[in-house]
């Protein structure tokens, strides 16, 4: 289909090497008949699709593909050699020739710049004196209008055919194709994300492209023509943005690999982009649509609000989430040491983490729930029936994309119990919101929290508030307290100390940058004044168990 797509449009065109207007038929315009042809004869037969004149030194930055630019030499006439610089820019920035008045402001031009003309294929001529601008001008623009409706004619036939494949449902990579066709040069589109959807003939090129390089064109953003290092060629990329209502918009980028890009060529792009423009903004608007109805479905999920297997099942598959008998559940939730973010920050938040999560492949989740960040793990069971861990359920893993997204914010991510059913997915859950409530009660400051491992803080959360812990505080705890406060010492911390050192007096004095003769009287003062033997395996669990009540009080 596409060779006869290319059948016709050389019937519509003429040959296809017909391009309009080129660089080599100025000589034959009237006002140039003396002009002379310095260097860089390989760029002849390039399209002309308009004229500029130079009479500033940053002309660089204004400059258009396809542009014949003419100057006077005003610019450079204290420094000629200047023209080596200016011709590489200028062939980076798609510009088709450059004429250069002689003899008003400097006598000839550079050897230097001719051999870099050459060395670009930029065609620099040198202009008669006599040469009048708004001549050259008028002549020239209206042989590129002439053209330019015969280019018209092909544009129309190209639109309709793209229109063809969006209104028929054939996919990006069709279009891509298509468009490839049409202007005989590899394509490739980059979503805001810099992820990469190209032509058959632009997925090698672009395993050969680095990250950097898609980055540049974000970075950027007024670039319209660049030259990038592909193997050991260098290629001209035009660049045009989808206008597709996004803050970051889709780039389509187009190599110049294996023929001229010209006028019709511009113009179809900015036609396909318009096209693409339209598609792209009705697929996110399906995207939005669909990521809510999933959002609701898992928020019912965790919340326990889906009483039915057989309706859990139905609605995952609704989702496009068909879930799997073998499959395991961790749920989590995100507890911010100091204060969170609002509720739609924590929405934008949740969408760029399951970006990031559908990117990596992994099995999480996110959402916001009654005001909380909450993740929900899919563990996958191997060929043998093992339940492994998702990867993306490791802590280190879930970190490492998650802390950039927090930027300064400290916080915990609170893990529940890993469950079997998918019945049992709100009860993950409720572990995890109770080892969020224990987190910020305790004052715990890990990374990562996980229920099953909260251990005896479990214990004294569930007597909060009781007369049998305020009792048992009065007991062991207060003396402590009351203890420091006599000696201005830090008697309790020593003695937390000690104990995670496993009452090593040794150790403890080394983790508190003290001399270890200070830890002993430290740790004989406590025994004195409390009269009780530290070696003793039952006090030590008693006086451990107020050091940790004291951190919930």
């Amino acid at each position: 289909m596409l060779a006869q797509e290319r059948e016709e449009e050389t019937a519509v065109n003429g040959t296809m090497t017909e391009e309009g207007f080129t660089v080599g038929a100025l000589f034959d315009l009237p006002q140039l008949k003396e002009a002379v042809l310095l260097g860089g004869g390989t760029g002849l037969d390039r399209p002309i699709s308009r004229i500029n004149v130079m009479e500033v030194p940053d002309v660089v930055d204004w400059v258009r593909p396809g542009e014949l630019l003419m100057t006077t030499g005003y610019p450079f006439k204290h420094d000629p050699e200047i023209l080596v610089t200016l011709i590489a820019q200028l062939a980076s920035k798609g510009v088709v020739a450059l004429g250069v008045k002689t003899k008003r402001f400097f006598d000839e031009v550079p050897k230097s710049a001719v051999e870099a003309a050459n060395r670009h294929g930029l065609p620099l001529i040198e202009l008669p004196p006599s040469t009048t601008f708004s001549d050259v001008v008028r002549e020239v623009m209206e042989r590129v209008l002439v053209s330019e409706s015969k280019d018209l004619t092909v544009l129309q036939g190209r639109v309709q055919r793209l229109s063809h494949v969006l209104l028929h449902g054939d996919g990006l990579h069709a279009y891509l194709n298509h468009l490839q066709t049409m202007i005989r040069n590899p394509v490739v589109l980059l979503d805001p994300h810099n992820r990469i959807a190209a032509s058959s003939d632009a997925e090698p090129l672009c395993e050969r492209i680095g990250e950097e390089e898609w980055t540049k064109f974000r970075t950027e953003q007024t670039m319209e023509t660049s030259v990038i290092q592909i193997g050991e060629r260098s290629v001209r990329v035009h660049v045009a943005a989808v206008p597709d209502g996004q803050v970051r918009p889709y780039l389509m980028l187009i190599l110049e690999y294996a023929a001229d890009y010209g006028p019709v060529d511009t113009l179809t792009i900015n036609w396909a982009g318009r096209l693409l423009g339209f598609e792209i903004s009705n697929l996110l608007a399906r995207k939005n649509i669909e990521a809510k109805y999933f959002d609701q479905f898992l928020q019912d999920w965790l919340a326990g609000r889906i009483v039915s297997t057989d309706d859990l099942r139905l609605r995952a598959e609704a989702c496009g989430w068909p879930l799997a008998e073998e499959d395991r559940y961790v749920a989590g939730v995100v507890s911010f040491h100091d204060r969170k973010s609002n509720v739609r920050g924590l929405q934008e938040l949740a969408k760029r983490l399951n970006w990031e999560s559908d990117s990596r492949k992994s099995g999480a989740k996110w959402t916001v729930l009654e005001g909380e960040l909450v993740v929900l793990f899919t563990m996958r069971s191997d060929t043998n029936g093992a339940p492994p861990l998702a990867k993306d359920s490791d802590p280190e893993q879930v970190w490492s994309y998650l802390r950039p997204l927090l930027q300064e914010k400290s916080a915990s991510l609170c893990v529940g119990k890993e469950v079997g059913k998918q019945s049992e997915v709100s009860a993950s859950y409720r572990d995890a919101k109770r080892a969020a409530e224990i987190r910020r009660v305790c004052g715990l400051q890990e990374e990562t929290v996980r229920y099953g491992e909260l251990g005896v803080y479990l214990l004294l959360y569930r007597l909060l508030g009781t007369e049998e812990l305020e009792e048992y505080q009065r007991l062991y705890l207060h003396p402590l307290l009351e203890l420091d406060r006599k000696q201005q010492g830090s008697l309790l911390n020593t003695l937390r100390n000690y104990f995670e050192c496993n009452c090593n007096a040794k150790e403890t004095a080394e983790r508190m940058f003290v001399h270890y003769n200070t830890i002993n009287y430290r740790l004989e003062r406590i025994k004195s004044e409390l009269g009780l033997r530290l070696d003793d395996p039952e006090t030590k669990l008693l006086l451990h168990l107020a050091i940790k009540s004291g951190d919930i009080a």
